[in-house]
This record gives structure tokens, sequence and C-alpha cells, in this order.
């Protein structure tokens, strides 16, 4: 299945959609302008990509994300922000509620040639690579997010434009960017099919590592042809993305087990436990041991 390129129509009498799920990214409502919930079936849970900018506030529940080249565990609250022809991805989002907003606010847009709207620029930029924001404003903002859907049409676009710039002015403390780069892949690229379908493959936690040659095999693409065109896509060699995967599956439970460190680390298929310490290292700044000390003694 390819990335899908989500083709996104706000309900008649609303200029941007309005979405909320209460378990998962699949079994999605759309809220009509009268209020009314309309079942819906999300594109959340697959590698996916859309011309509209998301604001998405996850109440509760907790999953991996992959937004750009940004692999990460995340628990609710969550509230990210994520631009344009962002390719994005939540995996494993159950027993959830959450709320998500989808917006088309280019340059022209008559929204965004007034003057007030000069104010929102920085938020555009750093939406580009994705950006959540601190535990403060999740409090201070979700609330009013998730009461959205009971409010008029009116209501809804001006309590948008509220929150927009009220995240326009977080301090940068409270904000962290996910991407290291700017994505911005299109719809019909030959080779998107085939990068989805390793993708998801190495995001599944109940298959184990996944071998480069496995690799090719499931994409259909010579090892020339893939190694060119999969950092196109996830900013990392495959080697590189297999790596943040599985760190941060062993991250996870380095800090949620008491599993000793070698066992979690040939568990997820670094045999090398050297080139596993050097690695963990290099991408979270502390060794395995001083990060498990570490989070125990905040504990």
């Amino acid at each position: 299945m390819p990335i899908e390129v989500e083709a996104i129509t706000p309900a008649a009498g609303l200029s941007f959609r309005l979405l909320r799920w209460q378990d998962n990214l699949r079994e999605v409502e759309q809220i009509a302008a009268d209020g009314q919930a309309v079942p819906f079936h999300g594109s959340g849970d697959h590698w996916h990509l859309h011309r509209e900018t998301e604001l998405t506030f996850i109440q509760r529940g907790s999953g991996v994300r992959l937004i750009g080249d940004n692999v990460s565990q995340f628990s609710g609250p969550d509230l990210e922000l994520l631009g344009p022809h962002l390719p994005h991805y939540i995996k494993g989002l159950h027993a959830s509620t959450g709320v998500s907003m989808q917006f088309h606010w280019p340059l022209e847009h008559p929204l965004c040639i007034l003057p007030e709207f000069a104010s929102l620029a920085p938020l555009w930029k750093w939406a580009q690579r994705g950006v959540i924001f601190g535990h403060g404003i999740c409090k201070q903002i979700g609330p009013k997010l998730m009461a959205m859907p009971r409010l008029p049409p009116a209501g809804r676009l001006g309590l948008l434009i509220q929150v927009l710039s009220e995240l326009a002015g977080a301090s940068p403390s409270e904000m962290t960017l996910l991407s290291s780069l700017v994505f911005s892949v299109r719809e019909g690229e030959r080779h998107q099919a085939s990068i989805e379908r390793v993708i998801r493959r190495v995001l599944d936690e109940s298959l184990g590592p996944l071998l480069l040659s496995e690799a090719l095999h499931l994409a259909g693409m010579s090892k020339a042809n893939f190694g060119r065109h999969f950092p196109r896509y996830t900013g990392y060699t495959f080697t590189e993305f297999s790596n943040r995967v599985r760190l941060d599956r062993v991250r996870r439970l380095l800090l949620t087990t008491n599993e000793p460190i070698s066992s979690i680390a040939y568990a997820a298929g670094f045999n090398n436990l050297s080139h596993f310490n050097r690695l963990y290292h290099r991408i979270f700044g502390a060794a395995p041991s001083t990060h498990r000390a570490r989070e125990a003694g905040h504990g």
C-alpha cells in the first residue's frame, strides 16, 4: 500500500475539518457544522501526508510517532502541529481520545493576507518540521480544543485562531521541533509504495529486526536504488532508520522494566554490546546504564 495522500474536504459550511476520536485513529468522527458527529475512516495510523496544516491534541493514549525523520515514543497529553506535505504516522494509539483540526491556509488565503496574521509566521516555519508543545501549554490549550466540537462554526474558527496565536507566542522552552529536515514529499512518486512497506515492517515490534536483504525483497528494489531513495522519504539510510527505531524501543524498555540491559539489547537485535553502547550514547547522549540510573533517581 503506498503512502496515502489524503484528500481533505471540510464538512459543508466549514472552512476546516474537525475530527474527534475515542479509541483509535481509524475509527474517527468528523464534526459537522450543526455539531453532529459523522463516522469517518481516518488515516492517522498509516504513513500519509496532506497539503493541510494539522493541529492535533491527544488527551490520553500512547504510541510511536514517525514525523519526517523523527521516530519517538509519546504519551498524552500531547499537542503537535504539522505543516503541509510532512509525512507522518502514529502506531499503537489505542484507548485514546483526542481532536484534530486540518486547515489549508496558503499565503494567498484571505485570512493570511490580514496584517494580524503576520504574527503567526514563525508558527508556519516550525510546522514544516513538526513541533510538539510542553505540558504547560497542553494543560492550557487542550481543554479548549476538546470543547471545540460543541461550538458553532464561527466559534470554532475564532477558537482555532486564538489557539494558534497562543502557540505562536510560546516560549522556546515549551516547544520541541521533531524532524531535523524539512520534508515535502509529493504524491505520485513511484517508490512510495515500496518504501512504505519497509517502514511499516521496521515499526512492527512483533516481527523483530529486519535485515537489509529482507528489506530489499520487501521493497522489490535493487540495493543501489533502495539506498538512493529510502533517505528521501525518511531522512535516514535504512540501517540508520532501523537502528533508531530499535534504540527507541530499547530506551522504552530500559526505563520501564528491570530487565538486564544486555538482554534488552540482544532482544532488539544488537548482538555486539560495544557497538550498541556507542550507538545508544550517540543518539541519547548517555550510556544505557547511566540513562537508567538517572531516570530511576528522578523517580
